[in-house]
């Protein structure tokens, strides 16, 4: 089970997501070697022995960068599995790049300028219930 963060292209200005249209198209990226490029100047040590798949690990967490093979990108996912901080990495990666982060748990952006730890949290307590639930089952 992982936290999902889909990264898109909106040059630091991201729509209000209840008033999203089909107008509201992330700018390209670029293809996925310009993508992991970007990446790359931001954070080192991403494995991409699977081009279209980098693996990241950090302190207590990982993150899993889902970019495909696709010649023009406008977004890519990020999988975060684990403890630790993955919110300083993630700005990290974006706030240079001017990328906006939709958490796919709440259906937010990510405020660039106060990254809250909250969403993190609350899916971890999520993860963690999911967890007890099933050792739960096992033992009975």
């Amino acid at each position: 089970m992982s936290w999902d963060i889909l990264i898109m292209n909106y040059r630091g200005n991201p729509p209000r997501v209840e008033n999203m249209t089909d107008d509201d198209r992330p700018f390209c990226i670029g293809n996925a070697g310009h993508v992991r490029e970007l990446i790359n100047k931001q954070l080192s040590g991403i494995d991409w022995s699977d081009p279209s798949w980098g693996i990241y690990k950090g302190e207590g967490f990982s993150l899993e960068f889902s970019i495909g093979v696709e010649d023009e990108k406008d977004s890519f996912m990020v999988h975060i599995r684990g403890g630790g901080d993955p919110v300083a990495t993630l700005m990290k990666i974006s706030n240079p790049n001017d990328w906006s982060l939709l958490d796919c748990s709440s259906g937010d952006f990510i405020d660039p300028n106060r990254p809250e730890q909250s969403a993190w949290g609350d899916f971890q307590k999520y993860r963690d219930q999911i967890i007890s639930t099933k050792s739960d089952s096992k033992t009975e």
